[in-house]
């Protein structure tokens, strides 16, 4: 049976406080929410970026997705979207491919995901440890004006909204919008003048979004050392706090009591998780008892 069938899989989300201001600056106010998966609260010390865009993307766009998602995935991002067929369902595929974590915004209920035809991937994100996420009842089958109101939780829950393609009446650019709304970058990567698909993402940049050609310039912008050396390392753990930790000594946090600061862990998981990935060699610690990436 899969995973989606298991109706018992399906739990209410109770909201950290850093997710509850998230979204309390939306409007048109979240419903009781409900998730297969991991909790997003163990996500709230990590940045989250949304990546949407065209359901028929070109080759290009195709391209710019799997580097981007893949990339932002390698540093630790977890990539938000709304699993819809085109550039949603390559983000999240790419994402985990790269051995990230991913969140899906469902516009319909959980026992009833739409597309059907991406709920292979939506079966890869549960079994990646990701979450999907929707305000509806189990089985709601999902309207149009509901794709549209999935849109503002995408960008509420975001440190940063990126369009890969879009046209002129895009569903993206509603996203887009929610998130210069609230104040949360929104960003585009530049396409062809003449193709109808960068007619949205131009305009976009046009109205002061900011220009994405790699991974580095959204790093950049949320606040990630993008330096050469960190993109390269694989800043993926086997857990959230694995990952958490990773991160934090990447961005240069080696004592020991400053990474329980940080990570907000207890001394008891800290230990536990320092010395599971002490021995699956992806750190050590040197003579002053500070911890570097292996």
């Amino acid at each position: 049976m899969s995973i989606l069938q298991e109706y018992t899989m399906i739990k209410k989300l109770k909201l950290s406080p850093t997710f509850e201001t998230k979204l309390t600056r939306l409007k048109h106010k979240v419903g009781t929410l409900s998730y297969i998966g991991e909790d997003i609260n163990n996500y709230e010390n990590l940045k989250l970026v949304a990546i949407v865009g065209t359901r028929k993307p070109t080759p290009y766009g195709k391209i710019m997705t799997e580097k981007l998602a893949s990339d932002l995935a390698r540093a630790g991002v977890v990539v938000v979207s709304g699993l819809a067929l085109g550039v949603d369902g390559l983000a999240h595929e790419s994402c985990i491919n790269a051995g990230g974590r991913t969140i899906a915004i469902s516009p319909g209920g959980l026992g009833k995901l739409y597309p059907a035809s991406n709920r292979l991937i939506a079966n890869r994100i549960i079994a990646t440890n990701g979450s999907i996420i929707s305000e509806y009842p189990k089985d709601h089958t999902p309207r149009k004006i509901e794709f549209l109101e999935r849109n503002r939780i995408i960008a509420a829950i975001s440190d940063a909204v990126l369009v890969i393609e879009a046209s002129g009446n895009s569903g993206s650019l509603n996203t887009a919008m929610h998130a210069k709304k609230m104040n949360i970058p929104v960003c585009a990567v530049p396409g062809n003048a003449t193709s109808p698909l960068s007619e949205g993402t131009n305009h976009l940049l046009k109205n002061r979004a900011f220009a994405v050609t790699e991974a580095a310039d959204i790093l950049k912008l949320i606040g990630i050392n993008t330096n050469e050396k960190q993109l390269s390392l694989d800043l993926i753990g086997d857990s959230s706090s694995e990952t958490l930790i990773l991160q934090k000594i990447a961005k240069g946090f080696t004592e020991s009591h400053n990474l329980i600061a940080e990570t907000k862990l207890s001394t008891a998981e800290f230990q536990a998780v320092t010395t599971m990935l002490e021995v699956a060699g992806r750190i050590a610690q040197d003579s002053q008892g500070n911890w570097r990436l292996k």
